[in-house]
Parts: C-alpha cells; structure tokens; sequence
C-alpha cells in the first residue's frame, strides 16, 4: 500500500524555504542590511565572527518596533511591506516576501531586541520562540545570529572558510553602502561615514574617472585602461537595489566598443530609476535578477548615455571653426592659419591657448594646463573619419601598390573605408584617400590592413608608427578636429588623449639639487 501524504511540521517547513533565502553568512547580512534600510536607519552597524559562522549582529538607529510586530515579522510570510498581489507591482522597499527573519531563526539560534519607544528582546531557537521579555534598547533594532546551522549539518558542512566567509560579507556591505552615501556603515573595524556617491565609490572601489548623466541613470564609470578580465568590478543597481544584468552589462561593454578589449570587461557603478511596474524583482530568490518589461528600450538608454560619456559637450566662450580646403592633402590642410575665426558654424565651442609643440605632444591652456598626445588624436580622427564618414578627398595624381593576385580581393575592401581604389594590372591604384590619410603614408596604412586585423587596431598602429613632429598649428588644427569627434577622450584603443598636468607633474620635468 501507497504510503499517505503527510503536511511537513512548521519547523522542517522553515528549514526548507531557508534553503532558499540563506545560502551562507553574506546572505542573512544582505537581508539584514536590506531591513534595516526599509526601517529608515542612518547607521547601520555590522559585526561578524567567524566569518559570521559563529555570530552575526547588525545594530540599526531605524523605527524599530513594538512587542506585537516582533513577533509577527518572525512568522512566515508576514510583511508590512506589501498587502497584496497587486503591491508587487508597485514596490519601493528592498525587502517584501517576509521570509528572511522566520528562515534565519529556524537554522540559528536567532535573538531580536527592538524598540519604538519601548524596547522588547525576543529570544528563537530553531525557529521556536523562548523568551519575550521587555529589555533595555534606544530606538532602533539589533539582531543577533549564533551558530549558523547548528540544527542542519549538511548545510553547515557545506559552508566556505571563515576568510571567504567574511569576504563575501564585506563585499554585501560594501555594495549597499555604495547605493546608499547617506547611510554610515560599519563592518568591525571598518567604517563609512556619510559622504557623496563619489567619495563612497571611490572609498570603496577606487576612482572612477567618468561620470554618467542620462535619463533614468547616473553613476560612474572607469576609464578603459581600468577593464579587468572579470565582471567582478561591474556594480548595477535598480532603484538602488543590487542586481546582476547580462543586458546592462553587455549595453556598457558595447558602448565601449573598441577602447577595450574583446575578452575585457569595463567597470561601473551605474544606477537606474526605473518605474517599478516597469520590472520585475520577483524573478530570483535572492533577489539578484529582475525582468525588465522594455528590454530593448533599457539597453539603448544604458549604451547612449555610456557613448555620450566619451563625447561630452565642450562649453568655451569664444567661437573658433576650422575650415579645410576639400582638394588639398593632409599636410597642406594643417599649413599655420588653417583655423580661422567665424568661417564655418559648428555646434561646438572651444577657447584654448596653444603653447607648444614638442614633438608628438601638443601643450594647450585651458583652466589649467593640458598635454595632448598627438598620434592618439591623429588616431581618433582617423578612425572616426574611416569608420563614420567615409568620405575621401580626390588625388592629384593616382596612387599604384604592387599587390599579389590573393590579395586583389581583400584590397577592393578599402572601398568600404572610403578609400576610392581599383585593381589594374596586378596593382592597386587608389584614386581618393579620407581627410586625415596622406598619399606618401598610405603605403604604410597597406601594410597594416593587409595584416587583417581590426580597424580600430590599424588606425591606432599607423598613427603611433608615423615619426612625425607636429607644429603647433597642425597640432591645434588637429585637437580642433578632435573636438568635433564622437569620443573626445581616447584613441580607437582606450589611451586618453589627453592629461591635465598639475605642478607635480612639471615638477618632475625639472632637475633639483
């Protein structure tokens, strides 16, 4: 005979949904953090040891609450978050399904002192109730956490080492505290006091040179030079709450395009506002994924304003155009006096000083000094007008390259580029070249995109392997260019193109006794 089903007792019910909701010690401090923060807490200390396998205590300055709603919250399923189905809908709190607590204190022995004015301390041991009693406590709420799983050893068996332990902890601590710089944080001997969203991330993850503004999402993001090999340096939050994006990601990495590499991976901190009908938060256990209703619409708003990071406006005061004669080669469009005052309109506006030219770098005053690395902005223009304009500039003479019969094929791809070529008696004769593209240098730009790689890796490799000193007008000519160019910043490859020098900087140009 069949055996009969049977109702799991409450207490084994709770230890199988605290599957679910506590893995290890980093999770609890997340849902700890996360009430805490629902609570209106201003500081929010946490203490662990052991990696927090032996004791976890998160002490918060919130709300706190009466004797009733202590033990309520320690119940399955009670909430004061949402009242029903529909509230999922509209969601402001980081915590809603009410199961965090009630799974914690039936695998620990778990203690709650509370206080909204008058204080309760509420002792569980495996998920049962021992003790209710008033007690001492100003206005907030401190939890306590002892011996993890000490009621499931298969689970506690299968716990990392206290030092993963407590890295995994310290990186949930550090990941809220950057969404929330009001917030002082603690983590034993460490501490956050209340400072900018800037100050916070650069306390906790270094400096992040790129700040982003756009609609519905600001942060901040590293330069490319920063990208790791992993996505560990990757930080995105939705109405500040912490999750993991395959889509954000890859709409950063995108907007990055070639100033990285294929297998890097850029760093950001990136916060997105988004109407909470709009997603889905309800999709994960722990919260980590949501679903977002428009994901296309989400992934053009992160990549434009990552793009326009790397094109910032230029606000000047007085107005200086460039105007480049259509038929004439490169070294002739960057003759002294090139650029002149009110002849063309452009939408931007530049007011800087030339200084010098020295050799490849171009000094320029602009509310301080800065050094422009001219083959990094030859390489930007250059790339830019081979891969977005596509234009070219008719030769006087024709241009011929002996070329083998295999490489005829490939070498009518420069068309592609811009560049107006033809294959006559096994030669390639190129007729037109793009503005910033010399007829006695293309040979050499050949012999890089005969190789077969990237464009971005061409235009970059060329410009660096021309031994070419600059004027100072051709240079400023060229950094007006610069300014008109889509990513103002780096070159196809990610180097800046240019550095503010501070007095340290020149400083160290100078010999002192």
């Amino acid at each position: 005979m069949c055996a009969k089903i049977l109702k799991l007792p409450e207490p084994v019910i709770n230890q199988i949904a605290a599957g679910e909701v506590v893995e290890n010690p980093a999770s609890i401090v997340k849902e700890l953090i996360e009430n805490s923060l629902d609570a209106g807490a201003n500081r929010i200390d946490v203490e662990v040891v052991a990696g927090g396998q032996e004791l976890i205590r998160i002490i918060d300055d919130g709300c706190g609450m009466d004797r009733e709603d202590a033990l309520l919250c320690l119940e399955r399923h009670a909430t004061s978050k949402i009242q029903s189905v529909d509230d999922l809908q509209e969601l402001s709190t980081m915590g809603f399904r009410g199961e965090a607590l009630a799974a914690i204190a039936s695998v620990a022995h778990f203690e709650l002192k509370t206080s909204d004015g008058k204080a309760t301390r509420v002792q569980v041991e495996g998920g049962k109730v021992v003790t209710v009693e008033p007690c001492a406590r100003n206005r907030g709420t401190t939890v306590e956490v002892r011996s993890l799983f000490y009621n499931v050893p298969a689970r506690k068996k299968f716990q990392k080492s206290k030092t993963a332990s407590f890295a995994a902890v310290s990186r949930i601590v550090e990941t809220i505290a950057i969404a929330h710089p009001e917030v002082a944080f603690s983590l034993n001997e460490k501490n956050f006091a209340p400072s900018s969203l800037k100050d916070r991330i650069a306390e906790i993850l270094g400096e992040h040179e790129h700040e982003v503004k756009g609609e519905r999402i600001h942060g901040f993001v590293a330069s490319p030079d920063k990208a790791m090999a992993m996505r560990t340096g990757q930080y995105l939050y939705i109405n500040r709450r912490p999750i993991f994006s395959p889509l954000i990601a890859k709409a950063v990495k995108e907007a990055f395009g070639t100033r990285i590499g294929e297998h890097s991976y850029p760093r950001f901190v990136l916060f997105l506002e988004v109407e909470p009908s709009e997603v889905d938060v309800n999709v994960h256990p722990q919260k980590r994924e949501v679903r977002f209703r428009d994901e296309s619409g989400i992934f053009r708003l992160v990549q434009k304003a990552i793009e326009e990071v790397f094109a910032p406006k230029m606000i000047f005061s007085e107005p200086i155009s460039f105007e480049m004669p259509q038929s004439a080669s490169f070294s002739e469009q960057l003759l002294p006096m090139a650029y002149k005052a009110e002849t063309k309109e452009f939408d931007w506006i530049i007011q800087e000083k030339p200084l010098a030219a020295i050799g490849k770098y171009l000094l320029v005053q602009r509310d301080g000094l800065f050094l422009v690395d001219l083959q990094a902005a030859h390489a930007r223009v250059l790339f830019e007008t081979l891969v977005f304009e596509k234009t070219s500039q008719a030769l006087l003479w024709p241009l011929e390259i002996p070329i083998s019969p295999e490489e005829e094929e490939r070498a009518l791809g420069l068309e592609s580029l811009g560049i107006e070529c033809r294959i006559l008696k096994k030669r390639l004769v190129v007729d037109a070249l793009p503005s910033f593209l010399e007829a006695a240098d293309f040979p050499q730009f050949y012999a890089e995109w005969r190789e077969g790689k990237k464009i971005d890796e061409i235009a970059t490799r060329f410009c660096r392997s021309l031994r070419k000193n600059w004027s100072i007008d051709q240079g400023m000519a060229l950094w007006i260019e610069v300014q008109k160019c889509k990513d103002r910043i780096y070159d196809p490859l990610g180097n800046p193109i240019s550095k503010q020098m501070t007095e340290e900087d020149l400083a160290k140009w100078m010999t002192r006794a």
